[in-house]
């Protein structure tokens, strides 16, 4: 099959179990033609956002948004610690398409850490997926260069006080989610390349608490697989590979990186834009992300 069954695409909140007997749950908003599954990050802030902010994009697509393990009502794996990383999370990605009854995904979207997610599944799972789309993706393995362009753009930045913020961000001595969701909200403006334009609109999608637990077990898991970078020419699905400019914490270095060794990719840089394009520069975004589809 390659088309999801009706009764998987409802709109709204679904759970399913996995062949492991883990717990997945997912949202299905919109009811355009092209079904695109979301897979959330990873740390523990979910899927919330997006299904607040991609209203505009209802009409082209159906979203199935995924929250991996750990997060909302997915459960927790028995070795958090070794499993919450984000290659075992692209194994959540791929019992979706089981329960979804397909040969391969139509397409799949991931941001920022999500992103890195959805990475890992086009590596791993190549002939199950046609389309990629990255938003401002994570590429595990590219310390050498996001770093230090992470290091430039917080030496220039002008709000001094959310630099300082996130120079506190330190998951692994958060207390609860409440802590974590207070430091979080201290350094948001950074993620926006124009924080009094669009700071509102970020933080009116933040409609629930992120989860402390998961970015501190994620941050562990993640160590034993920091050979993203050097596996992307593995990748065979159409890519669309989308970064805003002024992103500080996944920086145009990173995209520049995943274009040019995924085959089949197109680089798509937004100017006056950080972290949430499809927020920061939503016309330009959608006109992006239609002219993908035309292809």
């Amino acid at each position: 099959m390659t088309t999801p069954a009706a009764s998987q695409l409802t709109p709204g909140a679904h759970a399913f179990t996995t062949a492991s007997g883990a717990t997945l749950t997912y949202f299905v908003l919109g009811h355009g033609p092209h079904v695109l599954v979301n897979v959330a990050p990873g740390w523990g802030v979910a899927s919330v956002l997006y299904q607040n902010t991609f209203g505009f994009l209802e009409d082209p697509f159906t979203f199935v948004h995924l929250e991996v393990r750990g997060t909302r009502g997915s459960s927790f794996p028995a070795e958090p610690e070794v499993e919450m990383s984000s290659w075992h999370m692209s194994e959540d990605v791929e019992a979706l398409r089981i329960h979804l009854g397909v040969d391969a995904l139509d397409g799949l979207t991931g941001h920022s850490n999500g992103g890195c997610i959805a990475l890992w599944y086009a590596i791993r799972f190549p002939a199950h997926l046609h389309r990629l789309v990255l938003l401002d993706a994570q590429c595990l393995g590219t310390d050498d260069i996001w770093v230090p362009a992470m290091l430039a753009i917080l030496e220039k930045h002008p709000n001094r006080d959310a630099v300082a913020a996130f120079w506190k961000w330190e998951p692994q001595t958060m207390t609860s989610d409440e802590d974590m969701l207070e430091r979080l909200s201290a350094f948001m403006p950074l993620y926006l390349a124009n924080a009094e334009r669009d700071l509102a609109t970020f933080q009116r999608g933040l409609t629930t608490v992120p989860q402390y637990l998961c970015v501190q077990t994620q941050r562990v898991a993640e160590l034993a697989h920091q050979d993203e970078a050097e596996q992307l020419d593995k990748i065979t699905a159409k890519t669309l590979v989308i970064v805003g400019r002024q992103d500080f914490i996944c920086p145009v270095v990173v995209a520049e990186l995943i274009a040019g060794k995924v085959k089949n990719s197109t680089l798509k840089v937004v100017e006056d834009c950080g972290h949430l394009p499809w927020i920061e520069q939503k016309d330009e975004f959608a006109a992006i992300l239609k002219d993908f589809y035309a292809q």
